[in-house]
């Protein structure tokens, strides 16, 4: 059995794992990947989030791993679920809102027909990867999506605002190095250079996976605008967050 972990220094769940695999004497029986290296790899394999866990070559985990099922996975245990179709929705949705790439990407483009194509991601998050009704529950997910997707986006807006917010501040965390006062940070990054950062941030690489929507778009800059405005309102809050964080998996590495 081959079990290969798509990580990412900054990435606090990945941290957090390989704490975990160590401690359980687990650590040598995976192949981490470091997506930072590696990045057209993690492409070629359909990583949009890590860690990502591909075993014997199936994406079984995307974001969000449960360790405990991992470890019994990686001690040579058959490890399966039951899924429950009222909770199918809410479970894909708390992986999108996991992964930058995916909450970007469809808070932009409000394309689920599209999205639903990363199904190696749809049934990773959802548990339908270790399910044995994996064509039932993923058919039932993507009818409700694409017939209700706008109304779904609506109601997981919050988790999606503050999701792009402390993504788009952590990277200014990495480029500074320090915090910018509010006003210098906003002059350097008015509402049109942030719509462009967004639409590139979601799950582009070049031209592949890219979409850009026209500034002229009143639709799209009405939702970005709105981002913008959450952000302005919360960058403070935002910013004493990611630095804690930032801090903290300064330490987990050290130690590791």
């Amino acid at each position: 059995m081959e079990v290969e972990i798509f990580t990412h220094k900054n990435c606090t769940e990945c941290n957090l794992l390989i704490e975990y695999l160590e401690s359980r004497g687990l650590l040598g029986k995976v192949k981490l990947v470091d997506t930072e290296l590696y990045p057209f790899l993690a492409l070629e394999r359909g990583v949009i989030s890590t860690p990502s866990v591909f075993v014997d070559g199936k994406l079984v985990y995307a974001g969000k791993v449960d360790l405990y099922e991992l470890e019994e996975i990686l001690n040579g245990n058959q490890v399966s679920r039951e899924f429950n179709k009222e909770e199918l929705i809410k479970k894909f949705m708390e992986g999108v809102v996991d992964s930058f790439a995916a909450t970007a990407w469809l808070y932009v483009n409000r394309d689920f027909d599209s999205f639903m194509s990363q199904r190696d991601f749809v049934l990773a998050v959802t548990g339908l990867a270790l399910s044995d009704k994996v064509d039932e529950g993923y058919q039932f997910l993507r009818d409700v999506l694409v017939k209700d997707g706008e109304k779904v986006l609506n109601e997981w807006e919050p988790m999606m605002l503050k999701n792009i917010s402390s993504n788009f501040v952590r990277e200014i965390y990495w480029l500074y190095e320090r915090k910018l006062p509010k006003e210098s940070l906003f002059s350097k990054y008015p509402l049109e250079v942030f719509a462009h950062w967004l639409m590139v941030r979601g799950g582009a690489v070049g031209r592949v996976g890219l979409r850009i929507h026209p500034l002229s778009s009143v639709q799209t800059m009405t939702r970005i605008a709105k981002v913008y405005s959450y952000l302005q309102e919360n960058y403070d809050s935002i910013w004493d967050r990611v630095e804690k964080e930032q801090r903290k998996l300064k330490e987990m590495r050290a130690v590791q």
